[in-house]
């Protein structure tokens, strides 16, 4: 059970790894095409870029997060059968194979 817990832990976090570069890949080159700049950085930003680029990266950041987990869920129950780890609770189990499988 120790090594399950583990092994999906790695398998979660390459996904999100690779995930997440490209979702920062892609809301960089969005602003860039959006605003004919580079994202805001330090001082030289005005708050209203600011605020903007930290709602825009925050929301992709989100959204690459919940899609790496399913990505990964879906991975893991194909390679071993079973749902990974905190996945299994008896409550959510069929509504978890649900999500998962879609």
């Amino acid at each position: 059970m120790i090594g399950a817990k583990i092994g999906w832990k790695l398998v979660l976090a390459v996904f999100t790894m690779v995930v997440g570069l490209v979702a920062n890949k892609a809301v960089t080159t969005a602003w860039k095409l959006g605003s004919g700049g580079k994202p805001p950085k330090g001082a030289e930003a005005g708050y209203v870029e600011v605020v903007s680029w930290a709602i825009a990266s925050g929301a992709a950041a989100a959204a690459a997060k919940r899609f790496a987990e399913q990505r990964a869920a879906q991975y893991w129950l194909k390679s071993t059968g079973h749902l990974p780890p905190g996945f299994e609770t008896a409550a959510v189990k069929g509504v978890a194979k649900d999500v998962v499988k879609s």
